[in-house]
């Protein structure tokens, strides 16, 4: 593509090539559209449409803010038709032969289903036909006897919603960053962000001995702790406690997030400021926080990762 004295890319007809929002329309893609028209009305010059042309276009990128909601409600991009993919179910009940479900969807009979996110596992299905649909609520064919369980935010989307040719439904996250989290929290950003709960692994806690400091210092209100091995055992985001400086390094101590680390290094801000720098030290005084993610298998602003990926976080231990 051809820049215009701006700097701006422009499409192949010389027009600046941007994504647009038009009134409630969701985004719009950035191709030149071929199009047509005739004149349908004698001396009144009227003019209508005679053809337009539907152009392919690329992938959303989930990274941003208006594709990913464009991804969660809609299918057939660039085309923008209701996504057929993506229904909240609200409500389930089962009796051994027939599992009917509360959701307004647009599904229709012989439809394949996945139906994820319940309380009771026993209705969460994988490829499961539509016997009977209707606006409000569909059922399928299945021995799933559960009891009735109201007040859910259960997820169906089309099996076919789940492919890279398919727009509709959550298909992707954005994975979010839960270093440095109790694992409470973790857990429910990553829920939050489309991941299912049986698609989360907490691993067994990463060994939280107490480090050795060798040295510390500090230029503005960046403070620096060197520790043999300090970069891999306290990743960048996680939570320390820096313990047992003495007098002038004791301003140093408390519970922080780290912002950089070396080899043998982590860093991180204080509150105060000024000048410190003291070598030849041994004290044993760093040590992550307990229950809180030391790391993450997939990293933070992984995009387009589908919702049927799997993630593992692990907490660091208690101290020992």
């Amino acid at each position: 593509m051809a820049l215009n004295n701006n700097g701006h890319l422009l499409d192949d007809s010389g027009n600046v090539a941007v994504d647009f929002v038009w009134g409630p329309l969701p985004v719009q893609p950035n191709d030149e559209r071929a199009a047509s028209i005739s004149q349908i009305g004698g001396s009144t010059d009227d003019y209508a449409w005679a053809a337009t042309t539907k152009v392919a276009s690329t992938r959303l990128d989930a990274a941003l803010d208006n594709h990913a909601a464009v991804e969660a409600a809609w299918g057939g991009y660039p085309a923008f038709v209701s996504a057929a993919g993506n229904f909240q179910v609200t409500a389930v009940s089962g009796n051994g032969t027939t599992v009917s479900y509360t959701a307004q969807n647009s599904l229709a009979v012989g439809d394949s289903v996945n139906i994820t996110g319940l309380s009771a596992g026993a209705y969460n299905l994988s490829a499961a036909t539509v016997a009977t649909a209707n606006k409000l609520g569909f059922t399928v064919t299945n021995a799933a006897n559960a009891g009735i369980i109201t007040g859910q935010r259960g997820k169906v989307e089309l099996v076919t919603a789940l492919t890279d040719a398919d727009g509709a439904g959550i298909g992707y996250i954005v994975v979010p960053s839960v270093v440095g989290n109790t694992t409470a929290v973790a857990l429910d950003t990553l829920k939050d962000a489309g991941y299912e709960a049986g698609s989360i692994t907490t691993a067994a806690a990463a060994t939280n001995a107490v480090s050795t400091i060798t040295a510390v210092a500090r230029t503005g209100t960046t403070a620096t702790i060197t520790s043999s091995g300090a970069g891999a055992k306290y990743p960048v985001n996680s939570k320390i406690v820096v313990a047992s400086l003495v007098s002038p390094n004791d301003v140093l101590n408390g519970t922080y997030t780290v912002t950089a680390v070396a080899t043998n290094t982590v860093s991180y801000t204080t509150a105060t400021s000024g000048t410190l720098s003291t070598s030849s030290l041994s004290v044993a005084g760093l040590s992550g926080v307990a229950g809180t993610i030391k790391t993450q298998s997939t990293a933070a602003n992984t995009a387009t990762v589908a919702t049927t990926a799997t993630i593992t976080i692990t907490p660091f231990a208690v101290l020992s």
